[in-house]
């Protein structure tokens, strides 16, 4: 428990100046952009010089590169390096969809994005919580019948 409790501490002291430094790489929230169609390269796709692309544009919450938890996704036009968005209303999104024949779900993101974090974290506390509980046992046994 102990252990567990120190992770939450050492993760909530760790803000974004210090992961901006290298400490810990921490996002609370980190606004990432995921792409969900790569239009094809038309003129009236074109903005400062680069390619617009279909992106989902997030709000991403997570520790040491893994992902906790999402929120506040909306479809945005993407650059190719994924740097610059261009937000969309209801009615562009409809003529993209219409025009280059997409398929939009409500949440585009990845299995890793949406569910693969989740697991690692829970693992990683079920480990910290087994060892806890089942290796004290362990070694309570050991000395009885010494």
């Amino acid at each position: 428990m102990k252990q567990i409790i120190l992770l939450i501490f050492i993760a909530l002291l760790a803000n974004k100046a210090h992961a901006r430094k290298g400490i810990i790489p921490v996002c609370i929230p980190c606004e990432k952009i995921s792409l969900v169609k790569d239009l094809p390269n038309e003129e009236d796709l074109k903005q400062d010089g680069s390619f617009l692309n279909l992106g989902y544009l997030h709000n991403e919450y997570g520790i040491i590169f893994i992902p906790a938890w999402n929120s506040g996704g909306k479809y945005v036009l993407t650059n190719e390096d994924k740097t610059v968005y261009y937000e969309i209303d209801e009615s562009q999104l409809e003529g993209i969809k219409q025009k280059y024949n997409v398929e939009l779900s409500s949440n585009p993101l990845s299995f890793w994005k949406k569910i693969g974090g989740k697991l690692i974290y829970l693992a990683v506390i079920g480990f910290i919580l087994y060892s806890k509980f089942f290796s004290k046992d362990e070694d309570e046994e050991d000395v009885a019948t010494e």
